[in-house]
């Protein structure tokens, strides 16, 4: 597929840049990133590049050093010769307005990049064979052009300790949560959750996951942080009422019974609804398969969603013919890239295989995160839950260990401060 006119361009824009640079090297200081690639016209990326190598070198800009650097490559004529080195020269009478000019130039280079996305995504139709993976694949496709620069870009130490400086000052002297607080009083000063962060929350089959992961989304959620929570495991009613049942303080079993509801009851209810509905937490409960994992978290991202839940890996459906091992490795594998291309943390549920059941001592390790060793090396955070009163119905059956066995950037420990509710099946986390 071709297309049937010429790309958007502005070729006057582009001498302009490159004439500005000739009269004045400080304009090199405000071009944002431009790279010669954002240039439209072959001569246009070659002189520029000629321009960065020059300064690379630290040798000065000018009409005779490009000429030069140029003639010795073997490009100057390829360019138009010298006579087309001072028409450029002459395109701008003074060096003004050079970071204005680069980024409508970066601008149309961005529209450029789209229009081919579009052209691949339209390509990607006619040998599309299965809707899902087709959809998915356009989306990252058009997403590819947004998140481009970011991604290409190299930063240097000094940026990059300079950004450090700012972070640490900001948490030590201006109060910004920089980590993400999960109202874990014993597990939170020992947590950095912020940015690509792959966080695992495993445990056996009943042990509390989903009431772990809903409890700290609603606790993120009510600090004003955009939540994202895609429950393949339950539906959007499911929990629904174990959030306004907790809210409320009322028994969400008792929901649908006819007449089971006093007055009281109800109105708590009604107030905690209000109350939920004012929360940035959003809610989808489709079945996916990794590739509508992948799709639905873009779109997460794209409504503004700081952090993401996804209950949970075993849910995800795998490709015809694939292991359960193929199975959740690949899965995993694909989330631990989407965290790192969204830059927000994800935070993931899996079961622990059965070897807990047949120990004396049922407390998890590492050892036991189900059917495969890539969720261990993936995740950034492993909390493995442990309920005593689950085996032992004469324990307490809100005491409660959510250990935190996988730390990549600090130290381990237990928390056995947040209690779990069991009759609202939400972890009683603090604020």
């Amino acid at each position: 597929m071709t297309l049937d006119r010429t790309a958007p361009h502005d070729t006057e824009t582009e001498q302009s840049i490159l004439s500005a640079l000739l009269i004045d090297n400080a304009g090199f200081d405000d071009l944002g990133g431009l790279s010669p690639e954002d240039f439209y016209t072959f001569a246009h990326q070659t002189i520029f590049k000629s321009m960065l190598r020059l300064t690379a070198k630290g040798q000065a800009v000018d009409l005779v050093t490009v000429a030069s650097h140029l003639k010795s490559a073997g490009q100057l004529e390829k360019i138009g010769g010298a006579t087309y080195l001072s028409t450029i020269a002459d395109a701008a009478p003074v060096a003004l307005n050079v970071k204005e000019y680069a980024r409508a130039t970066r601008n149309l280079a961005a529209v450029r990049k789209m229009i081919r996305a579009g052209m691949r995504v339209v390509d990607l139709a006619q040998k599309a064979t299965n809707v899902e993976e087709y959809i998915s694949q356009a989306q990252a496709e058009i997403l590819a052009v947004q998140t481009t620069d970011s991604q290409d870009k190299v930063f240097d130490m000094q940026t990059l300790m300079s950004d450090a400086l700012d972070r640490i000052e900001d948490a030590q002297t201006r109060g910004t949560d920089v980590g993400m607080s999960m109202g874990l009083p014993t597990l939170d000063p020992l947590l950095q959750i912020f940015g690509s962060k792959l966080i695992i929350v495993a445990g056996r089959p009943g042990m509390g996951k989903t009431a772990l992961a809903l409890s700290m989304a609603a606790r993120r959620a009510r600090a004003g942080t955009k939540v994202g929570f895609l429950s393949i495991e339950m539906d959007k009613e499911s929990l629904s009422d174990r959030l306004l049942g907790h809210a409320a303080n009322v028994n969400s079993l008792l929901f649908y019974s006819t007449g089971s509801l006093g007055a009281s009851s109800r109105r708590d209810i009604t107030d905690a609804a209000g109350d939920l509905a004012d929360l940035p937490l959003y809610v989808d409960d489709a079945d996916c398969t990794a590739q509508d994992v992948e799709r639905k978290c873009r779109k997460f991202k794209k409504m503004g969603c700081e952090m993401i839940f996804i209950d949970q890996l075993s849910k995800i459906r795998g490709r015809a013919g694939q292991s359960k091992f193929e199975q959740y490795s690949d899965n995993c594998s694909s989330i631990a890239l989407l965290k790192k291309e969204l830059r927000i943390p994800i935070v993931l549920l899996c079961q622990l295989n059965r070897n807990v059941e047949q120990r004396q001592d049922k407390r998890p390790g590492l050892a036991d995160l189900k059917q495969t060793g890539m969720i261990e090396e993936d995740a950034d955070i492993v909390f493995l839950l442990y309920r005593p009163g689950y085996y032992d119905e004469t324990s307490d059956q809100g005491l409660s260990e959510i250990i935190l066995a996988k730390n990549r950037q600090g130290a381990r420990g237990v928390e056995q401060q947040v209690l779990f509710n069991a009759k609202r099946m939400m972890f009683e986390l603090s604020f």
